[in-house]
């Protein structure tokens, strides 16, 4: 492997440009990057079916029966729930993917062995760090709370809905890169060396200078992964209203297509989110440029004749 020999090519973009470059990224990869990302997300999603599962029962219509249309109130509030507990995991979920995509950028393959080997060791903090302390399990845990016997339980459901949601996404938005500093720069919480670096120093190195950028890329990303959303979740009404005539929100929406849909435009933010980590160590840390003086002095090293392997810079050393 050499390191300047990369799939992607390591130079400054604008938003636009990595948006149209996440698309790009994600037809061609498609396959590994689902596999990778379901690793984690499978199983979450499967708890978040079966935590809100409750909201589309009998005995919840029976609850909002009083309301002009009972079916829609409780759609509407299966819906939220389902789509904000996958939106605030989705950092957790594409933690897989990360790592895949730091190997594949140096044509580093990354078969399932090597890839759990690299993510039992730091699975602890990542919990800790994206699980909770960026919130994104908080609402898994709370979703039990709500009451099953009012159409809406504003005590606990604002916080479900609306306060959680909102700081976890103003996290999400000005330090956006925490899955990319434990994933594939392995740093630790605590430093047990000199010139180790901890998370929090690299995050604030990695953030602070460019945290109105990733902001405004951000609310970017967000409106054409919503356009996104409204396209995917567009071509599945006329599919199933082609196959059964009926051009309705129905059931195949609430357990099947919404859940889709949230996976695939998550995915898409997942690769946005590391081409923007790529693109804002160029413009920190001048990367290109240390890889290529890598690169050439590996060369150097080497006697004549002899062919170039330079490794060690996969996700390992990305942080170096």
């Amino acid at each position: 492997m050499q390191l300047d020999r990369t799939e992607i090519t390591i130079c400054q973009r604008s938003a636009l440009e990595l948006l149209d470059l996440s698309l790009l990224v994600l037809r061609r990869h498609i396959r590994p990057i689902m596999l990778t990302s379901a690793l984690v997300g499978l199983p979450l999603l499967m708890l978040d079916v079966w935590a809100v599962a409750w909201m589309m029962n009998e005995d919840s219509y029976l609850v909002a029966e009083h309301l002009e249309s009972p079916t829609t109130a409780m759609r509407w509030r299966h819906a939220s729930h389902l789509v904000l507990l996958y939106v605030l995991q989705f950092p957790l979920v594409s933690l897989p993917t990360t790592v895949f995509l730091g190997n594949q950028i140096f044509y580093e393959p990354m078969p399932w062995r090597r890839l759990l080997r690299r993510l039992l060791p730091i699975a602890g903090r990542c919990v800790l760090v994206i699980g909770i302390a960026r919130l994104s399990l908080v609402n898994l845990m709370m979703v039990p709370w709500v009451s099953r016997n009012v159409v809406f339980d504003a005590p606990v459901e604002i916080w479900l809905l609306i306060v959680v949601p909102a700081v976890a996404i103003l996290f999400r938005a000005c330090w956006p890169y925490a899955p990319e500093i434990l994933g594939l720069e392995l740093c630790p919480l605590r430093s047990v060396g000199k010139d180790e670096i901890t998370y929090a120093q690299r995050s604030r190195g990695l953030h602070r200078l460019l945290m109105s950028e990733h902001f405004t890329r951000f609310i970017g990303a967000a409106v054409f992964a919503f356009l996104l959303s409204l396209m995917l979740l567009g071509t599945q009404l006329f599919f199933v209203g082609v196959s059964t005539g009926n051009w309705q929100w129905n059931g195949w929406f609430d357990h099947l297509c919404l859940p889709i849909t949230m996976w695939i435009v998550g995915l898409f933010m997942a690769v946005f989110r590391f081409l923007s980590y790529l693109d804002s160590r160029i413009r920190l840390e001048g990367w290109e440029i240390e890889l290529r003086l890598r690169a050439e002095a590996e060369r150097l090293s080497q006697p004549a004749g002899i062919p170039v392997v330079a490794a060690g810079i996969t996700a390992e050393q990305m942080a170096s």
